[in-house]
């Protein structure tokens, strides 16, 4: 990747592809390459940050303006929040925007399927009661009730994808191809999030759900919870339901097994296309990419006391 007056230039052994900067957010590195001083620069000065993802899609390292975050009173306020009920209201509202939206992507699959997940979705809704009743002065005295709820809602979100899909069960760790690719879409979302959270000025790794632990982005695994239904799962479901992805996209390199390059173009297209799709948000229309950093801002909003609440983000398309 090089520059060339206000443009990237992409240059393989076929042909060199320019970009306008001006219409640039973020620059994603999949496979290896090489990256002029120049581009850098240019990326820098207008604002866009660059990040490496391995053959996971995990980000494992990013480039972006110095100049970019918020100041050092939102940073202490995002840790006070922690101790305080503040924390306890931002968990709940995460959680509550997780599981609506869990419930929601069911509704609409079971919709166009003569309502097979209309039992599972009446379960889901009845959790939500026991949500109501958990109240506390902050995170650390539910954070187990919230799990408790979060992980019961997660089982039977999962059967009933599993039903529609080529899914055994939910596993991080696990090689089948529905959950690789599932986590490879949540790589690209995860930096995502962390941008948003690094030019609203938080701390990416001060979380308020997700207890802290060396190098884990804490903050970033709570933010993503509400945005992970309606980006990457659908996403990867429609891929899987119109048969373009099948065990033909995987490979294996000595005793891991990786997506092929074609299988993650194809993730890394249709992710992309529910980032940049618009949908009605505070009454006007915004791509899910902007609705993350307005969610983030909104966070920042809250913590420093200028705005009264923190509301769920919930998708019913």
């Amino acid at each position: 990747m090089g520059k060339k007056g206000n443009c990237f230039t992409i240059k393989n052994k076929e042909k060199t592809d320019e970009y306008s900067a001006d219409i640039i957010d973020q620059i994603k590195v999949v496979s290896p390459c090489s990256l002029s001083s120049s581009a850098v620069k240019l990326a820098m000065e207008n604002n866009i940050d660059i990040v490496f993802t391995n053959k996971f899609g995990n980000p494992f390292g990013r480039i972006y303006p110095c100049k970019l975050g918020g100041t050092t009173l939102t940073r202490k306020k995002q840790a006070e929040s922690y101790l305080s009920q503040k924390g306890f209201f931002i968990v709940k509202s995460l959680i509550i925007g997780k599981l609506r939206n869990q419930e929601n992507l069911l509704k609409s699959l079971s919709k166009t399927r003569n309502g097979i997940f209309n039992t599972e979705i009446a379960q889901i809704e009845n959790l939500f009661k026991h949500i109501d009743l958990i109240n506390g002065k902050n995170i650390d005295e539910v954070r187990e009730s919230l799990l408790g709820i979060e992980g019961q809602t997660a089982s039977i979100y999962f059967s009933c994808i599993s039903r529609i899909v080529p899914l055994d069960k939910r596993d991080h760790e696990a090689k089948d191809i529905f959950n690789i690719s599932l986590n490879y879409g949540y790589g690209i979302l995860y930096s995502e999030i962390e941008r948003a959270c690094i030019i609203s000025g938080l701390d990416p790794y001060l979380g308020f759900f997700h207890t802290d632990r060396y190098g884990k982005p804490s903050l970033v695994l709570d933010m993503i919870e509400p945005f992970r239904q309606p980006i990457v799962d659908r996403a990867i479901i429609n891929l899987f339901v119109q048969k373009q992805m099948d065990n033909s996209d995987l490979e294996c390199v000595g005793e891991e097994i990786f997506l092929t390059k074609k299988g993650r173009e194809k993730i890394i297209k249709m992710v992309l296309e529910r980032l940049n799709l618009e949908i009605l948000f505070n009454n006007k229309k915004m791509s899910f990419q902007s609705i993350i950093l307005e969610k983030s801002r909104e966070l920042v909003r809250f913590i420093l006391e200028q705005s009264p609440d923190y509301k769920p983000f919930i998708y019913r398309g």
